[in-house]
């Protein structure tokens, strides 16, 4: 399953690792590309995740997931 993700809060290159090395703890993902410049992290899935798995995954964070489309 494919989901992208805008999140909001990113500023650099090190912002967008730590989206994608936050994500990528959340059961089930198996990818995850972050574009700063879009603010959309594109995950890949085996499994069906939910918004709320996402944004649990940066709650701990210093950014917002904005919505999510599958």
């Amino acid at each position: 399953m494919k989901y992208t993700a805008i999140v909001e809060g990113m500023h650099c290159n090190g912002c967008a690792n730590s989206v994608k090395a936050a994500i990528r703890q959340v059961d089930g993902v198996q990818k995850v590309d972050v574009n700063l410049e879009s603010k959309e992290a594109v995950i890949v899935s085996k499994s069906e995740l939910s918004e709320d798995n996402i944004r649990e995954a940066l709650a701990d964070t210093t950014f917002t997931v904005e919505s999510v489309n599958s």
